[in-house]
């Protein structure tokens, strides 16, 4: 299930582990689902920003405008790379890097496109999570209530912040039984 774990390499989920604690469940997200998860309307908008981003910075390099023109638009056609192309290579780089794991005592989540970043939930004190399925059975499990801009975050918007969840895992009603089994064993 974790084919990005060489042989004999202890995965980082392992190395954090407590004495006795056993994991019930290890997984990763679905890297498709992972990456082009999000609002659909960002496409067309994430289009039109880049189009009349490039436009003005080829207006105002080809027409003799003042170099503060030129400069101007640099910040405008970069956002407008991330927003088309960009935010789905750093999705899918950090779908790559994403482990999720349920052990009798905790939730545990490595993630991080560029930097490892590690949540760690205890059971005894863990919110009501909520279920999110697809047809497919490809889902989210979130812990706690969203935060605001949620959705632009799904879609990788940079900044936002998520509350903690498995986003994009396969099978997702069979690991919300599991965890659900886990809750009340440790309760």
């Amino acid at each position: 299930m974790l084919s990005n774990i060489s042989r004999g390499a202890v995965s980082p989920i392992d190395a954090r582990l407590m004495a006795g604690e056993r994991v019930l469940w290890r997984g990763q997200p679905d890297r498709r689902t992972y990456t082009f998860r999000g609002p659909w309307y960002l496409i067309p908008f994430s289009i039109m920003w880049a189009g009349f981003a490039f436009v003005w910075e080829g207006v105002a390099l080809t027409s003799g405008a003042p170099p503060l023109f030129a400069v101007w638009g640099v910040p405008f056609c970069a956002v407008g790379v991330y927003f088309v192309a960009g935010r789905f290579w750093v999705a899918a780089r950090e779908a790559e890097r994403t482990t999720y794991a349920i052990t009798d005592r905790r939730v545990m989540i490595q993630s991080g496109a560029f930097a490892p970043r590690y949540i760690e939930l205890s059971l005894g004190s863990l919110p009501s999570p909520q279920l999110e399925e697809r047809a497919d059975g490809t889902g989210t499990i979130s812990f706690g209530g969203a935060y605001p801009f949620q959705t632009w975050g799904a879609a990788g918007w940079p900044g936002t912040g998520r509350s903690p969840a498995f986003v994009a895992i396969r099978e997702a009603g069979r690991v919300f039984r599991v965890l659900e089994e886990a809750r009340s064993g440790a309760a």
